[in-house]
Protein backbone atom coordinates (compact mmCIF):
# COMPACT_ATOMS: atom_id res chain seq x y z
CA UNK A 1 0.00 0.00 0.00
CA UNK A 2 1.62 3.54 -0.93
CA UNK A 3 1.80 6.42 1.30
CA UNK A 4 -0.32 8.26 -0.77
CA UNK A 5 -2.14 11.55 0.97
CA UNK A 6 -3.78 13.22 -2.16
CA UNK A 7 -7.30 12.08 -2.22
CA UNK A 8 -10.15 11.49 0.44
CA UNK A 9 -10.82 8.81 2.20
CA UNK A 10 -13.81 7.61 4.43
CA UNK A 11 -14.85 4.63 6.85
CA UNK A 12 -17.36 3.79 9.46
CA UNK A 13 -15.31 4.30 12.73
CA UNK A 14 -17.14 2.82 15.35
CA UNK A 15 -17.95 -1.15 16.21
CA UNK A 16 -20.43 -2.83 14.38
CA UNK A 17 -23.91 -3.24 15.61
CA UNK A 18 -26.90 -0.70 16.81
CA UNK A 19 -26.14 1.97 19.14
CA UNK A 20 -26.67 5.44 20.30
CA UNK A 21 -24.49 6.61 17.66
CA UNK A 22 -22.24 6.01 14.93
CA UNK A 23 -19.78 7.85 13.62
CA UNK A 24 -18.61 8.32 9.63
CA UNK A 25 -14.91 9.77 9.47
CA UNK A 26 -13.63 11.43 6.12
CA UNK A 27 -10.20 13.05 6.05
CA UNK A 28 -8.35 14.46 3.23
CA UNK A 29 -8.46 17.15 0.70
CA UNK A 30 -12.49 17.17 0.35
CA UNK A 31 -13.77 16.75 3.44
CA UNK A 32 -15.08 19.70 3.79
CA UNK A 33 -17.01 19.77 0.29
CA UNK A 34 -18.52 16.61 1.21
CA UNK A 35 -20.30 17.96 4.22
CA UNK A 36 -21.40 20.45 2.18
CA UNK A 37 -23.11 17.78 -0.57
CA UNK A 38 -23.89 15.37 2.21
CA UNK A 39 -25.78 18.42 4.92
CA UNK A 40 -27.25 20.96 2.56
CA UNK A 41 -28.70 22.77 5.09
CA UNK A 42 -25.06 23.99 6.17
CA UNK A 43 -24.14 26.60 3.93
CA UNK A 44 -20.58 25.89 3.01
CA UNK A 45 -19.72 29.56 3.69
CA UNK A 46 -20.75 29.23 7.19
CA UNK A 47 -18.97 26.02 7.95
CA UNK A 48 -16.72 26.95 10.35
CA UNK A 49 -13.92 24.79 11.73
CA UNK A 50 -14.33 22.54 15.11
CA UNK A 51 -18.46 23.59 15.52
CA UNK A 52 -21.16 20.69 15.85
CA UNK A 53 -23.83 21.82 13.25
CA UNK A 54 -27.06 19.64 13.04
CA UNK A 55 -28.97 18.99 9.97
CA UNK A 56 -29.96 16.54 7.77
CA UNK A 57 -28.34 14.06 5.97
CA UNK A 58 -29.41 14.17 1.95
CA UNK A 59 -28.99 12.10 -0.99
CA UNK A 60 -27.67 14.84 -3.39
CA UNK A 61 -29.11 12.49 -6.01
CA UNK A 62 -32.62 11.82 -4.89
CA UNK A 63 -33.05 14.74 -2.50
CA UNK A 64 -33.65 11.97 -0.48
CA UNK A 65 -33.57 12.40 3.90
CA UNK A 66 -31.41 9.85 5.32
CA UNK A 67 -31.49 10.87 8.87
CA UNK A 68 -31.20 13.85 11.11
CA UNK A 69 -27.61 13.89 12.62
CA UNK A 70 -24.94 16.18 14.16
CA UNK A 71 -21.52 16.86 12.08
CA UNK A 72 -18.54 18.38 12.34
CA UNK A 73 -15.73 19.89 10.23
CA UNK A 74 -11.98 19.79 11.37
CA UNK A 75 -9.28 21.95 9.76
CA UNK A 76 -5.86 20.83 9.35
CA UNK A 77 -3.46 20.50 10.75
CA UNK A 78 -6.06 20.76 13.73
CA UNK A 79 -6.94 17.04 13.45
CA UNK A 80 -6.38 13.53 14.03
CA UNK A 81 -4.65 12.85 10.97
CA UNK A 82 -3.24 16.42 9.99
CA UNK A 83 -5.81 16.95 7.13
CA UNK A 84 -8.66 18.33 6.62
CA UNK A 85 -11.78 15.84 8.34
CA UNK A 86 -15.46 15.76 8.17
CA UNK A 87 -17.09 13.49 11.14
CA UNK A 88 -20.95 12.66 10.39
CA UNK A 89 -22.54 11.50 14.06
CA UNK A 90 -25.75 9.34 12.78
CA UNK A 91 -28.30 7.47 14.11
CA UNK A 92 -26.07 3.88 14.88
CA UNK A 93 -28.33 2.07 12.30
CA UNK A 94 -25.71 -0.11 10.63
CA UNK A 95 -27.99 0.50 7.70
CA UNK A 96 -27.65 4.31 8.05
CA UNK A 97 -23.88 4.14 8.58
CA UNK A 98 -23.65 2.13 5.48
CA UNK A 99 -25.81 4.62 3.29
CA UNK A 100 -23.84 7.54 5.33
CA UNK A 101 -21.09 5.68 3.99
CA UNK A 102 -21.58 5.01 0.44
CA UNK A 103 -22.83 8.76 -0.51
CA UNK A 104 -19.73 9.81 0.57
CA UNK A 105 -17.96 7.72 -1.47
CA UNK A 106 -20.14 8.14 -4.07
CA UNK A 107 -18.69 12.34 -3.97
CA UNK A 108 -15.43 11.50 -4.36
CA UNK A 109 -14.03 10.12 -1.37
CA UNK A 110 -12.59 6.26 -1.41
CA UNK A 111 -13.01 3.77 1.18
CA UNK A 112 -9.58 4.00 4.22
CA UNK A 113 -7.59 1.03 4.50
CA UNK A 114 -6.79 -0.84 7.67
CA UNK A 115 -5.31 1.71 10.02
CA UNK A 116 -5.00 4.22 7.39
CA UNK A 117 -6.29 7.13 9.65
CA UNK A 118 -3.81 6.74 12.04
CA UNK A 119 -1.33 6.27 9.20
CA UNK A 120 -1.83 9.12 8.11
CA UNK A 121 -1.50 11.19 11.53
CA UNK A 122 1.84 8.89 10.85
CA UNK A 123 2.75 10.66 7.77
CA UNK A 124 1.50 13.88 8.71
CA UNK A 125 4.02 13.75 11.81
CA UNK A 126 0.79 14.18 14.25
CA UNK A 127 2.45 11.03 15.70
CA UNK A 128 5.32 8.63 15.47
CA UNK A 129 5.82 5.26 14.97
CA UNK A 130 5.59 4.01 18.83
CA UNK A 131 2.62 6.43 19.73
CA UNK A 132 0.57 5.11 16.38
CA UNK A 133 1.20 0.99 17.97
CA UNK A 134 0.05 2.79 20.84
CA UNK A 135 -3.24 3.56 19.65
CA UNK A 136 -3.75 -0.11 18.61
CA UNK A 137 -3.11 -1.09 22.10
CA UNK A 138 -5.49 1.50 23.69
CA UNK A 139 -8.31 0.24 21.40
CA UNK A 140 -7.32 -3.34 22.06
CA UNK A 141 -6.81 -2.50 26.25
CA UNK A 142 -8.76 -5.26 28.05
CA UNK A 143 -7.79 -3.97 31.55
CA UNK A 144 -7.74 -0.02 32.83
CA UNK A 145 -3.97 -1.14 33.54
CA UNK A 146 -3.08 -2.02 30.18
CA UNK A 147 -5.08 1.17 29.00
CA UNK A 148 -3.29 3.04 31.25
CA UNK A 149 0.34 1.60 29.54
CA UNK A 150 -1.29 2.57 26.26
CA UNK A 151 -1.74 6.51 27.20
CA UNK A 152 1.70 6.71 28.47
CA UNK A 153 2.91 5.77 25.04
CA UNK A 154 0.61 7.47 23.54
CA UNK A 155 1.74 10.50 25.26
CA UNK A 156 5.23 10.13 23.93
CA UNK A 157 7.08 8.32 27.23
CA UNK A 158 8.36 5.61 24.71
CA UNK A 159 9.17 7.67 22.25
CA UNK A 160 10.93 10.84 24.74
CA UNK A 161 13.15 7.72 25.73
CA UNK A 162 14.24 6.29 22.56
CA UNK A 163 14.86 9.81 20.90
CA UNK A 164 17.08 10.66 24.23
CA UNK A 165 19.50 7.86 23.62
CA UNK A 166 19.73 7.84 20.14
CA UNK A 167 20.60 11.42 20.78
CA UNK A 168 23.11 10.50 22.69
CA UNK A 169 24.45 8.02 20.17
CA UNK A 170 24.56 10.67 17.74
CA UNK A 171 26.82 12.78 19.76
CA UNK A 172 29.13 9.95 20.38
CA UNK A 173 28.93 9.17 16.61
CA UNK A 174 30.10 12.89 16.15
CA UNK A 175 32.85 12.14 18.41
CA UNK A 176 33.71 9.67 16.61
CA UNK A 177 33.57 10.99 13.41
CA UNK A 178 35.84 14.18 14.40
CA UNK A 179 38.48 11.78 15.33
CA UNK A 180 38.65 11.05 11.77
CA UNK A 181 38.02 14.08 10.20
CA UNK A 182 39.99 16.28 12.41
CA UNK A 183 43.15 13.74 14.11
CA UNK A 184 45.65 16.80 14.51
CA UNK A 185 43.30 18.92 16.19
CA UNK A 186 41.34 17.23 18.96
CA UNK A 187 42.90 14.82 21.57
CA UNK A 188 43.21 11.18 21.40
CA UNK A 189 40.15 8.86 22.04
CA UNK A 190 39.82 8.31 25.50
CA UNK A 191 38.89 4.74 24.68
CA UNK A 192 38.06 3.70 28.90
CA UNK A 193 35.99 6.82 29.06
CA UNK A 194 34.29 6.52 25.64
CA UNK A 195 32.99 3.07 26.68
CA UNK A 196 31.64 3.68 29.63
CA UNK A 197 29.16 6.08 27.94
CA UNK A 198 28.13 3.56 25.58
CA UNK A 199 27.87 1.17 28.76
CA UNK A 200 26.02 3.28 30.65
CA UNK A 201 23.42 3.33 27.16
CA UNK A 202 23.53 0.13 27.12
CA UNK A 203 22.19 -0.69 30.56
CA UNK A 204 19.07 2.01 29.78
CA UNK A 205 18.33 -0.65 26.63
CA UNK A 206 18.59 -3.36 28.58
CA UNK A 207 15.97 -1.93 31.34
CA UNK A 208 13.60 -1.64 28.58
CA UNK A 209 13.83 -4.88 26.65
CA UNK A 210 12.94 -5.69 30.66
CA UNK A 211 9.65 -4.79 30.13
CA UNK A 212 8.95 -6.90 27.03
CA UNK A 213 7.12 -9.85 29.07
CA UNK A 214 4.93 -7.45 30.93
CA UNK A 215 4.20 -5.75 27.57
CA UNK A 216 3.02 -9.12 26.33
CA UNK A 217 1.11 -9.71 28.94
CA UNK A 218 -0.93 -6.47 28.70
CA UNK A 219 -1.52 -6.80 25.03
CA UNK A 220 -2.11 -10.93 25.07
CA UNK A 221 -3.15 -11.98 28.48
CA UNK A 222 -1.28 -14.73 30.43
CA UNK A 223 -2.08 -17.80 29.27
CA UNK A 224 -3.74 -19.94 31.94
CA UNK A 225 -4.68 -23.57 31.65
CA UNK A 226 -6.45 -25.39 33.83
CA UNK A 227 -5.82 -29.04 33.44
CA UNK A 228 -5.81 -32.22 35.57
CA UNK A 229 -7.26 -35.86 35.24
CA UNK A 230 -10.80 -36.60 34.09
CA UNK A 231 -13.94 -34.96 36.20
CA UNK A 232 -12.15 -33.66 39.03
CA UNK A 233 -14.00 -30.09 38.49
CA UNK A 234 -11.71 -28.38 35.94
CA UNK A 235 -15.13 -26.86 33.87
CA UNK A 236 -16.95 -26.29 36.72
CA UNK A 237 -13.49 -24.47 37.98
CA UNK A 238 -13.61 -22.04 34.75
CA UNK A 239 -17.17 -21.85 35.33
CA UNK A 240 -16.84 -20.62 38.78
CA UNK A 241 -13.66 -18.19 37.61
CA UNK A 242 -15.50 -16.72 35.02
CA UNK A 243 -18.76 -16.08 36.60
CA UNK A 244 -21.03 -17.96 33.79
CA UNK A 245 -21.69 -21.24 32.16
CA UNK A 246 -19.01 -21.35 29.82
CA UNK A 247 -18.13 -24.92 29.51
CA UNK A 248 -20.05 -28.14 29.89
CA UNK A 249 -20.38 -29.88 33.14
CA UNK A 250 -21.74 -32.78 33.71
CA UNK A 251 -20.62 -35.93 36.13
CA UNK A 252 -19.67 -38.68 33.14
CA UNK A 253 -15.45 -38.40 33.15
CA UNK A 254 -14.46 -37.13 29.90
CA UNK A 255 -16.85 -34.54 28.88
CA UNK A 256 -14.19 -32.27 27.97
CA UNK A 257 -13.14 -33.07 24.24
CA UNK A 258 -11.31 -29.85 22.87
CA UNK A 259 -10.09 -26.73 24.60
CA UNK A 260 -12.09 -24.31 25.59
CA UNK A 261 -10.86 -20.56 26.12
CA UNK A 262 -12.23 -17.49 27.46
CA UNK A 263 -10.97 -14.12 28.44
CA UNK A 264 -10.69 -12.76 31.83
CA UNK A 265 -9.99 -10.12 34.07
CA UNK A 266 -7.80 -10.48 37.41
CA UNK A 267 -7.26 -7.60 39.46
CA UNK A 268 -6.46 -5.62 36.32
CA UNK A 269 -4.29 -8.84 34.84
CA UNK A 270 -5.74 -9.67 31.50
CA UNK A 271 -5.74 -13.17 31.49
CA UNK A 272 -6.72 -16.49 29.17
CA UNK A 273 -8.41 -19.19 30.72
CA UNK A 274 -8.36 -22.47 28.75
CA UNK A 275 -9.80 -25.44 30.35
CA UNK A 276 -8.45 -28.91 28.68
CA UNK A 277 -9.29 -32.45 28.44
CA UNK A 278 -9.03 -34.45 31.44
CA UNK A 279 -5.48 -36.05 30.62
CA UNK A 280 -5.21 -39.70 30.93
CA UNK A 281 -4.81 -42.68 28.55
CA UNK A 282 -6.83 -41.88 25.34
CA UNK A 283 -10.00 -44.58 24.56
CA UNK A 284 -10.84 -43.28 21.11
CA UNK A 285 -9.30 -41.25 18.43
CA UNK A 286 -11.87 -38.15 19.37
CA UNK A 287 -10.00 -38.25 23.33
CA UNK A 288 -6.72 -38.72 22.18
CA UNK A 289 -6.87 -35.61 19.95
CA UNK A 290 -8.08 -33.64 23.26
CA UNK A 291 -5.46 -35.15 25.40
CA UNK A 292 -2.80 -34.45 22.85
CA UNK A 293 -4.34 -30.30 22.61
CA UNK A 294 -4.23 -30.67 26.30
CA UNK A 295 -0.28 -31.76 26.28
CA UNK A 296 -0.08 -28.35 23.31
CA UNK A 297 -1.67 -26.22 26.40
CA UNK A 298 0.07 -27.44 29.30
CA UNK A 299 3.71 -26.98 27.57
CA UNK A 300 2.73 -23.16 26.02
CA UNK A 301 0.55 -21.96 29.22
CA UNK A 302 2.29 -19.09 31.75
CA UNK A 303 0.50 -20.59 34.54
CA UNK A 304 -1.15 -23.78 34.84
CA UNK A 305 -4.11 -24.56 37.33
CA UNK A 306 -3.74 -27.78 38.49
CA UNK A 307 -6.84 -29.30 39.56
CA UNK A 308 -6.83 -32.39 42.13
CA UNK A 309 -10.20 -33.89 43.45
CA UNK A 310 -10.00 -33.45 47.73
CA UNK A 311 -12.41 -35.82 47.98
CA UNK A 312 -10.57 -39.14 46.34
CA UNK A 313 -7.13 -40.28 47.87
CA UNK A 314 -3.99 -39.07 44.59
CA UNK A 315 -4.88 -41.19 41.96
CA UNK A 316 -1.53 -42.13 39.77
CA UNK A 317 -2.62 -39.73 36.88
CA UNK A 318 -2.91 -36.81 39.52
CA UNK A 319 0.86 -37.69 40.66
CA UNK A 320 1.55 -37.73 36.44
CA UNK A 321 0.03 -34.78 36.07
CA UNK A 322 2.10 -33.50 39.43
CA UNK A 323 5.87 -34.70 37.83
CA UNK A 324 4.76 -33.29 34.17
CA UNK A 325 4.34 -29.49 35.42
CA UNK A 326 7.74 -29.37 38.02
CA UNK A 327 9.28 -27.23 35.86
CA UNK A 328 6.67 -24.77 35.26
CA UNK A 329 4.98 -21.87 37.37
CA UNK A 330 1.97 -24.36 38.90
CA UNK A 331 -0.52 -22.92 41.50
CA UNK A 332 -2.81 -26.53 42.89
CA UNK A 333 -6.39 -26.45 43.66
CA UNK A 334 -7.84 -29.30 45.99
CA UNK A 335 -11.64 -29.01 44.71
CA UNK A 336 -14.55 -30.90 46.01
CA UNK A 337 -14.00 -28.88 49.41
CA UNK A 338 -17.52 -29.16 50.02
CA UNK A 339 -17.77 -33.21 50.26
CA UNK A 340 -14.76 -34.62 53.17
CA UNK A 341 -11.12 -34.74 52.22
CA UNK A 342 -9.12 -37.82 51.46
CA UNK A 343 -6.35 -36.18 50.05
CA UNK A 344 -4.01 -36.17 52.87
CA UNK A 345 -1.82 -32.96 53.30
CA UNK A 346 1.63 -34.74 54.21
CA UNK A 347 1.24 -36.46 50.81
CA UNK A 348 0.52 -33.95 48.89
CA UNK A 349 3.28 -31.23 49.92
CA UNK A 350 5.65 -34.26 49.67
CA UNK A 351 4.75 -34.10 46.04
CA UNK A 352 4.43 -30.09 45.83
CA UNK A 353 7.20 -28.99 48.23
CA UNK A 354 6.05 -25.47 48.85
CA UNK A 355 3.76 -24.10 45.63
CA UNK A 356 0.51 -22.69 46.67
CA UNK A 357 -2.61 -25.10 47.46
CA UNK A 358 -6.08 -23.49 47.52
CA UNK A 359 -9.55 -25.16 48.80
CA UNK A 360 -12.47 -24.99 46.36
CA UNK A 361 -15.67 -26.23 45.99
CA UNK A 362 -16.05 -25.11 42.23
CA UNK A 363 -19.68 -26.21 42.69
CA UNK A 364 -20.90 -23.76 45.15
CA UNK A 365 -18.02 -21.08 44.67
CA UNK A 366 -16.35 -21.05 47.69
CA UNK A 367 -12.60 -20.61 47.98
CA UNK A 368 -12.95 -19.08 44.63
CA UNK A 369 -12.05 -15.65 45.54
CA UNK A 370 -8.82 -16.60 47.83
CA UNK A 371 -7.77 -18.17 44.08
CA UNK A 372 -8.30 -15.47 42.25
CA UNK A 373 -6.28 -12.80 44.55
CA UNK A 374 -3.72 -15.73 44.67
CA UNK A 375 -3.79 -16.41 40.69
CA UNK A 376 -3.79 -12.42 40.44
CA UNK A 377 -0.68 -12.37 42.50
CA UNK A 378 1.04 -15.49 40.54
CA UNK A 379 0.50 -13.72 37.65
CA UNK A 380 1.80 -10.02 38.50
CA UNK A 381 4.40 -11.36 39.73
CA UNK A 382 5.88 -13.09 36.87
CA UNK A 383 4.58 -10.52 34.46
CA UNK A 384 5.90 -7.39 36.52
CA UNK A 385 9.06 -8.89 36.93
CA UNK A 386 9.33 -7.35 40.54
CA UNK A 387 8.54 -3.87 39.40
CA UNK A 388 5.84 -1.21 37.94
CA UNK A 389 7.93 -0.01 34.59
CA UNK A 390 6.99 3.35 32.87
CA UNK A 391 6.18 2.13 29.72
CA UNK A 392 6.12 -1.33 28.36
CA UNK A 393 7.26 -2.61 24.88
CA UNK A 394 6.28 -4.65 22.08
CA UNK A 395 7.69 -7.55 19.82
CA UNK A 396 8.77 -5.23 17.38
CA UNK A 397 10.38 -2.62 19.74
CA UNK A 398 11.78 -5.79 21.04
CA UNK A 399 13.76 -6.44 18.24
CA UNK A 400 14.68 -3.39 17.45
CA UNK A 401 16.18 -2.53 21.18
CA UNK A 402 18.14 -6.29 21.10
CA UNK A 403 19.61 -4.91 17.80
CA UNK A 404 20.92 -2.07 18.94
CA UNK A 405 22.34 -3.76 22.00
CA UNK A 406 24.19 -6.26 20.09
CA UNK A 407 25.49 -3.51 18.08
CA UNK A 408 26.66 -1.46 21.13
CA UNK A 409 28.42 -5.01 22.39
CA UNK A 410 30.29 -5.12 19.35
CA UNK A 411 31.30 -1.31 19.73
CA UNK A 412 32.25 -1.95 23.28
CA UNK A 413 34.41 -4.96 22.25
CA UNK A 414 36.21 -2.89 18.99
CA UNK A 415 37.01 -0.17 21.73
CA UNK A 416 39.09 -2.98 24.03
CA UNK A 417 40.58 -4.51 21.17
CA UNK A 418 42.12 -1.10 19.89
CA UNK A 419 40.23 -1.21 16.34
CA UNK A 420 40.44 1.56 14.34
CA UNK A 421 37.88 4.33 15.04
CA UNK A 422 36.47 4.06 11.56
CA UNK A 423 35.29 0.70 12.02
CA UNK A 424 33.87 1.42 15.66
CA UNK A 425 31.48 4.09 13.69
CA UNK A 426 30.38 0.96 11.51
CA UNK A 427 28.37 -0.34 14.64
CA UNK A 428 27.33 2.51 16.46
CA UNK A 429 25.57 3.66 13.34
CA UNK A 430 24.02 0.15 12.99
CA UNK A 431 22.61 1.17 16.94
CA UNK A 432 21.64 4.42 16.00
CA UNK A 433 19.25 3.05 13.11
CA UNK A 434 17.64 0.44 15.39
CA UNK A 435 16.44 3.23 17.79
CA UNK A 436 15.14 5.17 14.79
CA UNK A 437 13.50 2.45 13.47
CA UNK A 438 10.80 2.68 16.72
CA UNK A 439 9.82 5.87 16.01
CA UNK A 440 9.82 5.17 12.47
CA UNK A 441 12.57 7.66 11.89
CA UNK A 442 14.34 5.31 10.02
CA UNK A 443 11.67 2.41 8.95
CA UNK A 444 10.96 0.27 5.85
CA UNK A 445 7.50 0.93 3.71
CA UNK A 446 7.22 -2.65 4.42
CA UNK A 447 7.31 -2.31 8.46
CA UNK A 448 4.94 0.58 8.22
CA UNK A 449 2.21 -1.32 6.19
CA UNK A 450 2.86 -4.69 8.37
CA UNK A 451 1.68 -2.35 11.72
CA UNK A 452 -1.18 -0.78 10.04
CA UNK A 453 -2.55 -3.19 9.24
CA UNK A 454 -3.49 -4.65 11.99
CA UNK A 455 -5.44 -2.08 12.81
CA UNK A 456 -9.53 -2.12 12.25
CA UNK A 457 -10.82 0.08 9.24
CA UNK A 458 -12.10 3.37 10.54
CA UNK A 459 -9.06 3.98 13.24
Amino acid sequence: MQHSLDDTIAAIATPQGPGGVGIVRISGPQARQILARLVPSIKRAKISSHKMFQGWLVDPGSRKRIDQIMACFMNGPRTYTGEDVTELYCHGSRAVLQKALDLSLRQGARLAQNGEFTKRAFLNKKLDLAQAEAVLDLVSASTSEGAGYAVRQLEGRLSALIKDLRQKLIANQAELEAQIDFPDDIAPLDRKAFSRKISAISAKISNLLATAEAGRIFRQGWAVAIIGRPNVGKSSLMNALLGEDRAIVTNRPGTTRDTIEEAANLNGMPVRLIDTAGLRKPRDVVEKIGVDRADKEMAAADILLVVIDGAQKLAQQDIKVIHKVKHKRVVFILNKADLPTAVKPKELRKLIGRQPVYLTSALYGSGIGQLKKGLARAVAQKGAGGHDPLVLINSRHRDCLIRANEALARTTASLRSKAPIDCITIDLKSAIMALGEISGELVSEEIINQIFEQFCVGK
